[in-house]
């Protein structure tokens, strides 16, 4: 099972800029560039309202950000995440057009109180093991114990990030959720190398990329009851039908979508059931995967954690739609794998959420 959730408050924040914010600019950074021999170095700050989520008990949770641009990466780097220590207020202002200091920034938390120095001041905030860092003067606080992190070695610049480890300590009330910061390791920020700007879409943005926490946990049950189950394959043996598919949806709902797995060529029998409505139960590798249609994008990709169940009535599979964008048109897929071969079907399996 996947869940979406989208940001609450993001910004970024730059060395070259340490008295502006960005909060409602549509783009956040990540990176480090040099001008000449001026170092400019962005970072993004980034919160959603776990509290609210409804996390179920073992779920994995990633940080979504949905790359626009990256220039002048290198092929080989790493992205970290660390839990923020410090409340802020994420502004009005822009990068280049609407220029303000009422948020965020470089050197200020919130427009007017500078970010504390954990070095300066240890027991400000935090108390045990975890402490806070800063460095030129600003650029945040965050706990240096509660750190997620993702490689990059010739690949999209996306970030998918676990950050299960944090969010997990937020909700267990050991630290304060004031959100993540998003960076390259200080070591690499110090350094006299070029990491280039990865650009990501904010929640400002038109487009349906604004940066989400994807909830993932396996909801997968199996009980065939009095079901046989199928013969053959899926290309020539059985058909595969959702048989309860609306065109539409509500937004923000949870739906549960039946599939009957049926004979594509039933033995004629004597009976009192019509032999094409006699479900069967799919091989325990059957999997489902829901795009966006006009894009291609993959929202939920086939997986461990988009396995189709069975009950006694009929295969199925559950579906959140909860911050997805309205009026957009959705597509499913199914595959299944039978003796390591793959089938997917595909037959125009789309609906709109309104």
């Amino acid at each position: 099972m996947h869940k979406l959730f989208t940001s609450s408050y993001d910004a970024s924040i730059y060395l070259q800029q340490p008295e502006q914010n960005a909060g409602r600019d549509e783009i956040l950074e990540v990176g480090k560039l040099y001008y000449g021999s001026t170092k400019d170095i962005a970072r993004t700050i980034i919160k959603f309202d776990v509290a609210n989520m409804g996390i179920p008990s073992g779920s994995i949770v990633y940080l979504n950000l949905k790359s626009s641009q990256a220039e002048e990466i290198p092929l080989e780097y790493v992205i970290h995440a660390n839990a923020v220590s410090q409340s802020w207020i994420m502004g009005t202002g822009t990068k280049f057009d609407n220029i303000t200091s009422d948020g965020v920034s470089w050197y200020y938390k919130n427009g007017t109180d500078k970010w504390m120095d954990y070095v300066a001041i240890p027991n400000s905030y935090v108390s045990g093991s975890d402490t806070g860092s800063i460095s030129n003067g600003g650029g945040g606080t965050w706990y240096t114990a509660s750190m997620a992190s993702q490689s990059y070695n010739y690949e999209e610049a996306d970030i998918r990030m676990n950050v299960t480890g944090i969010v997990n300590q937020w909700l267990s009330g050991s630290i304060p959720n004031n959100g993540f910061i998003v960076h390259h390791t200080l070591e690499n920020e110090t350094n006299g190398l070029d990491y280039g700007v990865l650009k990501f879409f904010s929640k400002e943005t038109n487009t349906i990329y604004e940066p989400k926490l994807e909830l993932v946990w396996n909801d997968f049950s199996r009980n065939t009851g009095s079901l046989a189950p199928t013969t053959g394959s899926a290309e020539d043996g059985y058909k595969v039908v959702l048989t309860n598919l609306k065109n539409k949806y509500p937004a923000n709902e949870t739906i549960k979508i039946r599939i009957n797995a049926r004979d594509a060529y039933p033995l004629k029998s004597f009976g009192t059931t019509f032999a094409y409505d006699q479900s069967k139960y799919l091989p325990i590798t059957s999997y489902y995967q829901l795009e966006d249609y006009k894009t291609g994008e993959v929202i939920y990709p086939f997986g461990e954690y988009t396995k189709i169940s069975c009950d006694s009535t009929s295969n199925y599979f559950n579906v959140s739609l909860n911050t997805l964008p309205i009026n957009r048109t959705y597509k499913l897929k199914i595959k299944i794998i039978e003796d390591s071969i793959s089938t997917i079907i595909d037959d125009k399996l789309i609906f709109e959420i309104e």
